[in-house]
C-alpha cells in the first residue's frame, strides 16, 4: 500500500513539472523554419482588383497563403486556404498599376520571403455602375436605373439642392449588390431643382457625382381611410384565419396582420378595392407577409395583374368578369438575393420591409376609382394568396 501511494504522489509532481513547462505557442508540427516561396505566380486583373493563382511550396506545413497590399493609404492583406491555390483582392478605386507581395505562412506563423508582382486593376465597380445611372422624372421625384454587373456591395447616393442654403445635401440612399434595378427618389415638389448622385462602395471608394435638373410631377397619397372592400363576381373570399380584406390597407405590417384567401383556392385569385377617389394612379407598394416562414414564400404573391376602372362595377357579370376593367400593369414580385425558396438573405428582408414598389405606365393610363388585384402565382405555389399591405399614390382628379 505504501508503494503504490509514493508512486501516486511521484506521478503528481511529475506532471505538476511537466505543466510547468508548456509554453503558449501555435498547435501542429510546423516547423521553425521559414517555409518556401509560392511558385508560377500568374495574376489574372478584375474590375477593382485582381485574382493570384500559384502552386504551393514543397511544403507540408504551410497553413495559408497571404497577400499585402496597400489600398486607400491602408496596408491591406487578403489569405487564402493551404487547401486553394488561389488568392483574389479587391476594393481598388481605380485603374492605378501597384504591387502585391504574396507569402506563405506555415503552422507556426513562420512567414516565406515575399513574391511580387505587378497588377493593374481593371476600371473599378464604382465607375461602371456609375457610368450607367440614368435619371428619369417620375410621380414626386425621379427614377434612378442602374447596372451592377459584378454585383458589388454599393450604395447610390441622391443629392437635393437645398433651398435655404443653395448647397447640396443627400437627400436618399440606396444599398444593393442586384445586378440590375431602379431607385426611386419620392417625396419631392413638382418644382425645377439640381439633383446629384455618386456611387461609394464597401470600401469607401467614391465615384465621381453626376449632376442633373429635373422638374418631379405632381403625387398625391392615396388616403387609405378611404378605401372599401368591393366583392364582385370573379373575386374570391379574402377571410382565411381571420385574413380579412381591409387588414390590406390598415397601415399595418405584421407576421399576424394581413388579407389572406380561402385555403385551398385555384388560381386566379381576385381582390377588387374602392379607393375613394377618381385618381390617375402613379404606383403603388406592396408589402409580403413578414415573417422568416412566410417571407418569399407560403401565399407571397410571384406574379399578379391589377387592373381598374371609374364607374362603379356593381356586381359584376358572371359570364364577363373583366367586362368594363381596363388592364392597368403585369406585375412580377422580384427576390433581390435569388436564393432558393426557404433561404432569404438580409437585403431580401430589407427590400420588403421598405414595400416593394410599381410604377404604373406613363402613357393612356385612364382615370379609376376601383381596381382589381388578380393573383396568378405564389413564391411557393401554394394555392393561397396573402396581402400584408398596400399603398397607392397618384394624381388625384
Amino acid at each position: 500500500m505504501k508503494i503504490k501511494i509514493n508512486l501516486l504522489i511521484t506521478g503528481i509532481v511529475f506532471a505538476l513539472v511537466c505543466c510547468t513547462e508548456d509554453k503558449h505557442e501555435p498547435l501542429g508540427s510546423g516547423s521553425d523554419t521559414a517555409p518556401g516561396m509560392v511558385r508560377n505566380v500568374q495574376v489574372e486583373n478584375i474590375p477593382g482588383g485582381a485574382v493570384f493563382t500559384y502552386d504551393m511550396p514543397d511544403d507540408v506545413d504551410i497553413q495559408y497563403v497571404k497577400a499585402v497590399y496597400v489600398s486607400n493609404n491602408v496596408q491591406k492583406e487578403a489569405r487564402a486556404s493551404a487547401y486553394v491555390n488561389t488568392i483574389k483582392i479587391e476594393g481598388f478605386g481605380d485603374t492605378n498599376e501597384r504591387t502585391v507581395k504574396l507569402y506563405a505562412v506555415n503552422r507556426k506563423e513562420k512567414i516565406s520571403e515575399p513574391v511580387e508582382r505587378s497588377i493593374q486593376p481593371l476600371t473599378p465597380p464604382i465607375r461602371l455602375v456609375q457610368e450607367s445611372l440614368q435619371p428619369d422624372v417620375d410621380f414626386g421625384g425621379f427614377v434612378i436605373s442602374f447596372q451592377n454587373e459584378t454585383k458589388t456591395d454599393l450604395a447610390i447616393i441622391a443629392l437635393a439642392r437645398d433651398s435655404a442654403t443653395q448647397n447640396f445635401v443627400e437627400y436618399d440612399a440606396f444599398y444593393t449588390s442586384m445586378e440590375e434595378g431602379k431607385f426611386s427618389v419620392r417625396g419631392l415638389p413638382d418644382k425645377p431643382n439640381d439633383f446629384g448622385m455618386y456611387i461609394v462602395d464597401r470600401w469607401n471608394n467614391y465615384s465621381d457625382t453626376i449632376f442633373f435638373t429635373l422638374t418631379p410631377w405632381r403625387e398625391d397619397y392615396l388616403d387609405k381611410t378611404l378605401f372599401l372592400y368591393k366583392t364582385v363576381q370573379g373575386d374570391v373570399g379574402f377571410n382565411y384565419y381571420n385574413g380579412t380584406p381591409q387588414k390590406a390597407w390598415n397601415n399595418n405590417v405584421s407576421n399576424g396582420d394581413y388579407a389572406h384567401t380561402n385555403f385551398p383556392e385555384e388560381f386566379p385569385h381576385r381582390l377588387t378595392i374602392d379607393l375613394g377617389v377618381d385618381v390617375k394612379l402613379s404606383r403603388f407598394k406592396f408589402w409580403q407577409r413578414p415573417g422568416a416562414d412566410v417571407l418569399y414564400q407560403h401565399g407571397a404573391p410571384k406574379v399578379y395583374r391589377i387592373y381598374g376602372r371609374q364607374d362603379d362595377p356593381g356586381a359584376g357579370n358572371i359570364d364577363n368578369i373583366f367586362e368594363g376593367w381596363t388592364l392597368l400593369m403585369d406585375c412580377y414580385s422580384v427576390k433581390p438575393s435569388g436564393l432558393p425558396l426557404g433561404q432569404n438573405s438580409g437585403e431580401d428582408e430589407e427590400y420588403q420591409a421598405l414595400g416593394e414598389e410599381f410604377s404604373f405606365p406613363r402613357v393612356d393610363l385612364p382615370i379609376v376609382r376601383y381596381i382589381r388585384f388578380e393573383m396568378l402565382e405564389s413564391w411557393s405555389g401554394m394555392k393561397c394568396s396573402t396581402i400584408g399591405e398596400v399603398t397607392f399614390w397618384g394624381e388625384i382628379q
